[in-house]
């Protein structure tokens, strides 16, 4: 009985190692993260990430410089839907540590952002 639920556990734990992706859940998305380096007109100034997948962009002075705001989801692995309400972006979203890049869909572009802290 003891064996089986140390196995249990071993197996439990190792299947949550290799499930993560660089991204270990919403809490490591949640904060502000500002532009470190990346294009001015194709990266957004700063991401917001709030409680509840909410998110607020704010773009860059060659983007118009507003700020956008709605909602997002996982899609698959690093891949994230942006839902503004009427529109929608992709990117592909890897965090390390304090970094982030973010790479939207269909641009060799990747922008990189540092946590605000």
């Amino acid at each position: 009985m003891r064996k089986s639920t140390l196995t249990a556990a071993i197996i439990a734990l190792v299947l949550s190692a290799c499930g993560s992706n660089g991204v270990s859940g919403s809490n490591s998305f949640n904060g502000t993260w500002e532009k470190a380096e990346g294009e001015p007109a194709v990266c957004r100034d700063s991401f917001t990430f709030k409680g509840d997948n909410v998110f607020e962009i704010q773009n860059s002075r060659a983007q118009g410089g507003e700020t956008s705001s709605g909602t997002y989801k996982n899609v698959e692995e690093n891949d994230y839907q942006f839902d503004y309400g009427g529109a929608s972006d992709m990117f592909t979203i890897e965090i390390e540590g304090n970094s982030m890049t973010a790479q939207m869909a269909g641009s060799k572009n990747v922008c990189k952002y540092n946590k605000e802290k």
